[in-house]
């Protein structure tokens, strides 16, 4: 009896229905506003924007963890249970596909590389929801905070770079970063170039200028599923040409003329 539910919860059609619904779940936290962490004055203006947004309903939605939704037991175990049923999916075709994969068959080692790939992408998933984003705006000569990772940043310098017309065609922003204070390096921030500081980007997010005097705004993102998800994207692509091209190529030698 336990083998035939093995056998049924690693069928590919049950495994592709729990995936479905694992990214149904992890867009379920993108329609609530997550809990911030760190800034105790951030938390604060979060957590009245939470009441005056939902009122009553606050209370039992932070019950249910929607608003921490991403650190819940319930969102990690919607991504588990497709990772647990890829894996019975392969070990219920191995007698098989072990046979084949010694053959070197490049479809099958595609396959298999594909298959993989899902439980890459849902860790990839569950670590990026364990990420954070904060944002400061800065005029000339301020410096902005990222609690988050005892982070600052003063804003040096900012220059827009203008076509002939007289339109933007870029912006830069020079900043100095400081840690508990001290000035430890200084960087250039523009639109899609962000300044990589340890594991936290940060973004120029957005700009203003104010009776002639620049504002801008910089956002710290830090995300620990960035990694995963480049590595199963690299993956997924070799699984591909495993199985298409080189499959066709082997199917046409293979067929007479």
């Amino acid at each position: 009896m336990e083998c035939k539910l093995l056998r049924l919860f690693g069928h590919p059609k049950v495994a592709t229905v729990l995936l479905l619904l694992a990214l149904a779940a992890a867009m379920a936290g993108s329609f609530f506003p997550q809990r911030p962490t760190g800034d105790l004055a951030a938390l604060a203006r979060w957590e009245e924007a939470i009441r005056a947004r939902y009122g009553a309903l606050a209370a039992p939605l932070g019950w249910l963890g929607l608003f921490r939704w991403y650190t819940s037991p319930l969102f990690w175990v919607a991504l588990a249970l497709p990772v647990m049923a890829t894996v019975l999916c392969i070990l219920n075709r191995w007698p098989v596909l072990r046979s084949r994969l010694l053959r070197c068959s490049a479809p099958h080692w595609g396959t298999l590389v594909t298959h993989l790939t899902v439980p890459l992408f849902l860790l990839a998933l569950a670590l990026s929801g364990l990420g954070w984003q904060e944002e400061v705006t800065l005029a000339m000569g301020e410096t902005g905070t990222f609690p988050s990772v005892n982070l600052a940043l003063r804003c040096d310098a900012v220059t827009l770079e203008r076509h002939p017309d007289g339109s933007v065609a870029d912006y830069r922003v020079e900043v100095t970063v400081l840690v508990d204070g001290r000035e430890v390096r200084r960087g250039t921030v523009r639109p899609n170039a962000p300044l990589s500081i340890g594991n936290v980007a940060v973004f120029l997010y957005g700009y203003a200028a104010q009776q002639g005097h620049p504002f801008i705004t910089l956002r710290a993102v830090y995300d620990p599923g960035y990694v995963p998800f480049l590595v199963g994207g690299g993956l997924f692509l070799l699984g591909l040409v495993l199985r298409w091209t080189m499959g066709n190529g082997q199917r046409k030698t293979e067929d007479p003329v």
